[in-house]
């Protein structure tokens, strides 16, 4: 049987399957993910993601993330305190957790539970501002001005372990308007591998109210590379200081820079529920 937990940071939820004891590459399929992140035929979540053995003996495991289209991310900042949370449960209290992503280790550390949920606090890294280099961003001589619905969008281009195009909004969007938006911006030319997108209100210098488009999913409850993005972006440009307390519609992260540049994410996790595939969506999933 293929054991899952459902958990969720801030409202971004996702379905997590052990494979330190199994091997379950057969499901890392765009359409056997799509299916399991389906709410009437699969288990319903923001995506798939997977805690195997590290590459590394040194650190403690590592994390394959997949989004709800079944294209793989490089780093997911609310399912890696899911997976630190699932790491310390099976050691039996390991702290700081290291977890291998895409983008790099991550280290996390337990914090506190309250209400419920558990709080952990991830090393993020350091902001990388060009996204030209990385092949994520065509260079300025090719870009076209981001002119939509007579609004011209500037981002600020964001690489935490995955790319961002954070706006600091000048006139307020609807939720509809952010939607049609945010997919525009993501397939947008200028954008080759696709992009994840903010719309941030700034509300002070320690405060700002964020909706994030994410690559690959949509509009969703809350983004933790997302929103350590938006407070990089705007301590770049002088709008932050270095705590950021990050609003979005699923609940708030706390973004802090150190001296040295690196990025550090604050926020809940809850589990949902554990469970076990049912032999016949197995069978399903296990067919070429």
């Amino acid at each position: 049987m293929i054991g899952f937990h459902k958990m969720h940071g801030l409202g971004n939820c996702f379905i997590f399957f052990d494979e330190f004891n199994q091997d379950l590459s057969f499901i890392k399929t765009p359409e056997k993910i799509k299916l399991l992140c389906t709410t009437s035929h699969g288990l319903g979540s923001d995506g798939l993601v997977f805690i195997a053995p590290p590459r590394d003996t040194k650190h403690h495991c590592r994390m394959e993330m997949f989004n709800t289209d079944g294209s793989e991310a490089e780093m997911c900042g609310n399912a890696i305190r899911g997976a630190a949370m699932l790491y310390d449960r099976k050691s039996l209290g390991v702290s700081p957790v290291l977890i291998e992503t895409r983008s790099g280790t991550k280290e996390v550390s337990f914090v506190k539970v309250s209400d419920g949920e558990g709080f952990y606090r991830a090393q993020m890294g350091q902001a990388n501002f060009d996204l030209t280099r990385s092949g994520e961003l065509i260079s300025e001589d090719k870009r076209k001005a981001l002119i939509w619905n007579s609004l011209t969008f500037d981002p600020v281009y964001v690489n935490v372990g995955n790319p961002h195009a954070v706006i600091f909004l000048k006139t307020q969007l609807t939720h509809d308007e952010m939607k049609v938006a945010g997919a525009w911006l993501e397939t947008h030319a200028n954008h080759p591998r696709r992009i994840n997108v903010e719309f941030v209100e700034v509300m002070s210098r320690s405060e700002a109210r964020v909706n994030v488009w994410e690559r690959g999913c949509g509009m969703t409850a809350a983004c933790g590379t997302g929103a350590t993005a938006v407070a990089a972006g705007g301590i770049k440009q002088g709008l932050f200081d270095k705590k950021v307390t990050i609003h979005m519609p699923g609940g708030d992260l706390v973004i802090e820079q150190d001296a040295e540049g690196l990025l550090y994410m604050t926020g809940p996790v809850q589990e949902v529920a554990i469970g076990q595939i049912s032999s016949g969506m197995a069978h399903r999933l296990s067919r070429a």
